[in-house]
């Protein structure tokens, strides 16, 4: 576990300055000397293309310090601008190389009016775990935040959109404007979208290259072990009952209404998969139910917060719970959430309709289809091949 994490701002008169640290005790590496010589380093460049965003890390005689750089633009602004993460000599800061950009981020997107101050305790404790996250938990926490859950509901529609409009729609999501290149640096690195000038445009265009989604399977292998004898004939017939009604009212409404029935639930479905107790349940279902009384030992977790996250997850129809004739009870999952990520074939369609509304330009269409075809798996699976 990281010693402490600090916030610093650029004041002209003192040179950097702590905002904000936790533990509230926390002293080391934030001396004025420190702190200049990281600042330092991170600033040496007189222009916003030196000085962009990004990760560094310090070794010193008694700790290591992994630091993230908000970047020119803040800085001048006179708004908090480094993320310091403290950490023992023998700690890897390579090992937050992922998740200290990521609460850095959240950290600069709330910075104006000082809201991020209340936060920083908060996100210190989760970022442990976010070393451990999974590739899907990782795409899960783009789903769940708010922001870039409406840029992807957006391109998911559209397809390829101007930074300028999307600069726009993050206003009218969260009323004020921010760093729109932060926002999106995780999706550029996920491969979910890419960003580039276009000849002719007056901004940077974003173009959705794989979509995210988080939807509901059927749970194959816990049907599989069922019709194998794993449980009573009667404890069988339940759980195929209970299930198949709800995948079929489920797979009713997303051929009703697809991108409205995976976007309703999406923040719900993310924030559990980001529940990390939540989380591990649902990966032990996975491999197929589970007597409830035997969960606590084999995930290490107290009873009662088996108990409680059973019942959260039951509320939102992810698991079941049957007993069997002799009273003991089987804990299924009803439907497995998946984060997915998509090729995004209806956008080909979508673009060329677009482009004959007159609803895009033609250089950007063509762009965004000609990106489309560079991400195509079949030229992706080509490249992983000869790079091989």
């Amino acid at each position: 576990m990281p010693e402490g994490l600090a916030v610093l701002k650029w004041d002209d008169e003192l040179g950097p300055v702590v905002t904000a640290k936790t533990p509230k005790g926390l002293k080391l590496g934030l001396d004025p000397t420190t702190s200049m010589r990281v600042y330092g380093i991170a600033t040496l460049g007189e222009t916003e293309e030196a000085q962009r965003p990004g990760f560094s890390s310090l070794p010193f005689p008694d700790f290591k310090l992994a630091v993230y750089y908000g970047g020119l633009n803040m800085h001048l602004k006179g708004l908090p601008s480094m993320v310091f993460l403290v950490l023992g000599t023998d700690e890897d800061p390579d090992a937050y190389k992922d998740a200290l950009p990521e609460i850095a981020t959240q950290i600069f997107l709330n910075a104006e009016g000082n809201a991020y101050t209340a936060l920083v305790p908060k996100l210190y404790k989760q970022i442990s775990r976010y070393t451990h996250m999974t590739p899907e938990q990782r795409q899960a926490s783009v789903v769940n935040d708010p922001v870039r859950r409406a840029i992807l509901q957006s391109l998911m529609k559209r397809g390829s959109i101007l930074s300028t409009d999307l600069e726009q729609l993050i206003f009218e999501e969260v009323g004020k404007k921010i760093d729109v290149e932060m926002v999106l640096r995780p999706l550029v690195k996920m491969g979910i979208i890419t960003t580039g000038w276009v000849e002719g445009l007056s901004s940077e265009v974003v173009h959705l290259t794989r979509a995210i989604l988080i939807q509901r399977t059927i749970p194959a292998d816990t049907v599989k072990q069922l019709r194998s004898g794993y449980a009573s004939t009667d404890v069988a017939k339940q759980y195929i009952s209970s299930t198949k009604r709800y995948h079929k009212e489920y797979i009713a409404r997303l051929r009703m209404n697809l991108h409205e029935t995976v976007w309703h639930e999406a923040e719900e479905l993310a924030r559990i998969i980001l529940d990390f107790d939540s989380y591990d349940i649902i990966q032990l279902l996975r491999k197929g139910p589970q007597i409830q009384s035997s969960i606590p030992a084999l995930l290490d977790l107290k009873e009662s917060v088996v108990k409680k996250k059973i019942r959260e997850l039951e509320k939102s129809n992810i698991t079941i719970t049957i007993a069997d004739d002799e009273g003991i009870k089987h804990v299924f999952l009803k439907c497995n959430p998946e984060v997915l990520t998509v090729y995004p074939e209806w956008l080909v369609e979508r673009t060329v309709d677009l482009y004959n509304e007159e609803d895009i330009q033609s250089r950007q269409a063509v762009h965004y289809l000609e990106q489309l075809k560079i991400n195509h798996p079949s030229n992706v699976s080509a490249k992983s091949k000869e790079a091989l």
